[in-house]
Parts: C-alpha cells; sequence; structure tokens
C-alpha cells in the first residue's frame, strides 16, 4: 500500500522535473537534493560514491529492496535518483518509514 503512495509521489517528481536519474547524473547536480534514494541492486563501488553525494547535499539516503526503485519509477534500469523538491521528498520519507522494503542509509556499513 505505501509503494504506491511512493510510486504517485516519484510520478510527481518526474512530472515536475524535480528529479535526477544516475549515479553520474547525481554526481553532476549542483542544485540541493532532498532525498537519495538508491536500489538494492547498485554495486558497492556506485553505493559509496552515492554516499559521498548524500553527505555533499546534507540529505538522507534510502536503500530500496533490490529492483524496486525500478518498478517504482516504471524504469527498470534506474539504480539511484535524487528528489529535489523539498516536499515530495519528506512525503517519501514518511511513507517509506517502518516498510521493510525500504532501509535509512546512516552511513557505516548497514
Amino acid at each position: 500500500m505505501e509503494t504506491n503512495k511512493i510510486r504517485a509521489y516519484l510520478g510527481f517528481c518526474i512530472r515536475s522535473g524535480k528529479i535526477v536519474y544516475g549515479v553520474d547524473g547525481i554526481a553532476e547536480h549542483r542544485k540541493k537534493a532532498h532525498l537519495v534514494m538508491a536500489d538494492g541492486d547498485l554495486s558497492e563501488n556506485s553505493l559509496k560514491a552515492l554516499c559521498k553525494e548524500r553527505e555533499r547535499f546534507g540529505c538522507p539516503m534510502i536503500v530500496t529492496q533490490k529492483g524496486l526503485l525500478g518498478e517504482l519509477l516504471c524504469k527498470p534500469a534506474v539504480k539511484a535518483v535524487a528528489i529535489r523538491e523539498k516536499n515530495l521528498a519528506l512525503a517519501i520519507i514518511s511513507a517509506a518509514e517502518g516498510n521493510p522494503q525500504f532501509n535509512f542509509y546512516s552511513g557505516g556499513n548497514n
């Protein structure tokens, strides 16, 4: 049920142009991001690079179950996104809290 809400919020981000795709796209992005999302399939090196970007933006990061991020975006090849809209980022965070399909990354080895 909560994944439907998150799918809708991500759709709003796409339609409003407030989303950045891919680890490289996020690294090149210069404006503020309020949330970084990564798929569980993401390689270890890409995850490390994404963690650096998360620290640069000073925002939370959510790691989804394998394949879930691409499914939510209806773009199976996408493994990482950054959300640029603050209110949509907060809505995604609140919908993801307590859902076992979404893990909040806090740094370290989790």
